[in-house]
């Protein structure tokens, strides 16, 4: 007898994993490990495309199940364009837009909102900025006007500006008592410098939010947010042609413009391991980054790293976090991360350790990452990181506001439109020696500095003592 429990992927994974369970009737030899059965061929749904006249790309796909539609505007510019005297200015910008428009203030638009039972934000990363909106089908007139009011027609009002200006100006404080933020800001300093933007902090400095103006963000809107510099995704309850037609009357007046060409530039590489140590007197614990900058997300290597690393440090069963937390308990959880960025984003390993072991957890960090380097994975713990994937990845993909934050990596990245089609595929068909290769090729010691935020007083004579590197001194900010 069988049983069938089939598992339905809503949305954009329509296809459904039909898992047979035997029960009685067939002999099972339960000294033989079970073979695994191939990653499951998953059906997409047509992403469906139209262009409105002004040149804004709309993606479309159908999600019927619920009578509900998200919106997710995608913006091919974020903290990446940052002028280098000017970081915080898209995070700002994308703050400021829903804070006014020409006929609604910031309490009138969250009240609209709100009456409809919508949710709705406007925010930015390292490579885009976003404004989002999920809301009932039978509203989405109502969404779509105050969503395109605020896209199309903001104000950034002096007022609303000057009140989140002296929230980013407290909240820069405030890090500076922080050991994470020390620590996060200055490893990224040290990796980029000044010159590069990954370098900065993308929510501001104090010098430039002090001489930050509403004039700025208006340049900074006008200059990047272009219908023919973005696209729209929206995934749910509607047609296209429907859409078209009430996007094409709500956004007539968005008018196209030349938008300059931008790529990130290449970091300057590190030649040798050094040791950056960040004085934090009193601190209970040391805040430790090892990294240097590694891989775009444009790298063919993406699918081996990504297998590489979950085994390394992104997981909880991962190498690094049951040696440091589990086998010696130095800290609450320690990591590992490939940042894929559209430019040369950073590896970093990273945990925040008792103070009386900084030492040792270095000892422990190094060790992990060599022995991945120079080892590499085993076919079992190569299975084991695949079946994670697999059993993860229809969790990404549950609701449409889900669906739409997928397909938002596709128009970022430029990735194939089949991209989460042979997700599976590409995971399964990664091999030992590809893993093994992306190890040796990536995991380097020599070109990785290590940043440690902590009471000197305490650390600094076992850290020097490890003999990992020049050390060198640095302020809260990474600056020698």
């Amino acid at each position: 007898m069988k049983q069938l429990r089939e598992i339905i992927m809503p949305g954009i994974l329509l296809a459904s994993l039909v898992v047979s369970v035997a029960f009685g009737g067939e002999d099972i030899d339960r000294t033989k490990r079970p073979k695994g059965k191939p990653a499951p061929k998953i059906q997409l749904p047509e992403i469906q495309k139209a262009t409105l006249k002004n040149g804004l790309a709309v993606w479309l796909v159908e999600y019927h199940e619920l009578p509900t539609v998200a919106f997710n505007l995608v913006i091919q510019a974020g903290s990446d364009h940052d002028p280098l005297a000017q970081p915080g200015l898209a995070s700002m910008t994308a703050d400021m837009l829903d804070e006014g428009t020409k006929t609604r203030n910031s309490l009138q638009i969250s009240d609209e909102v709100e009456s409809i039972g919508a949710s709705f934000a406007t925010n930015s990363n390292w490579d885009g900025s976003f404004m989002t909106m999920s809301t009932l089908t039978k509203y989405m007139d109502k969404a779509l006007e105050v969503f395109t009011d605020v896209l199309t027609n903001p104000t950034f009002p002096q007022k609303e500006f000057n009140r989140i200006q002296k929230q980013r100006l407290t909240a820069l404080l405030q890090q500076r008592d922080q050991p994470i933020a020390i620590a996060n800001n200055a490893f990224s300093y040290i990796l980029y410098g000044a010159s590069h933007p990954y370098g900065n902090n993308p929510t501001g400095t104090e010098a430039s939010l002090k001489s930050m103006t509403t004039s700025d963000l208006v340049k900074f809107y006008q200059t990047n947010y272009r219908p023919n510099n973005g696209t729209l995704i929206v995934v749910g309850d509607v047609k296209l042609n429907d859409l078209t037609s009430r996007l094409e009357t709500a956004l007539g007046g968005w008018q196209p413009a030349d938008v300059p060409a931008y790529s990130v530039p290449q970091p300057k590489a590190v030649d040798k391991i050094q040791v950056y140590l960040i004085d934090k007197p009193g601190a209970p614990q040391s805040e430790i980054r090892i990294g240097y900058p590694s891989l775009a997300r444009s790298t063919p290597d993406f699918f081996p790293v990504v297998l590489m690393n979950r085994m390394l440090g992104g997981q909880f069963t991962s190498r690094i976090n049951l040696n440091l937390r589990e086998r010696h308990g130095y800290t609450y959880g320690a990591r590992s991360v490939f940042s894929f960025q559209k430019g040369i984003g950073p590896f970093t390993a990273s945990a925040g350790v008792v103070t009386e072991k900084t030492d040792s957890s270095l000892h422990e960090f190094l060790f992990e990452l060599n022995l991945m380097h120079d080892k590499g994975m085993t076919d079992d713990e190569l299975a084991f990181v695949k079946k994670g994937v697999l059993g993860n990845f229809a969790l990404n993909f549950e609701t449409a506001a889900q669906i739409a934050g997928a397909l938002q990596n596709i128009a970022l990245y430029g990735l194939p439109e089949d991209y989460y089609q042979n997700y599976l595929q590409n995971i399964y068909a990664v091999s030992l020696g590809q893993v093994n290769g992306v190890a040796r090729k990536y995991l380097g010691m020599s070109t990785m500095a290590v940043v440690v935020v902590g009471d000197l007083a305490k650390i600094k004579e076992g850290v020097a003592a490890l003999r990992m590197g020049d050390i060198v001194l640095c302020d809260l900010d990474g600056k020698p």
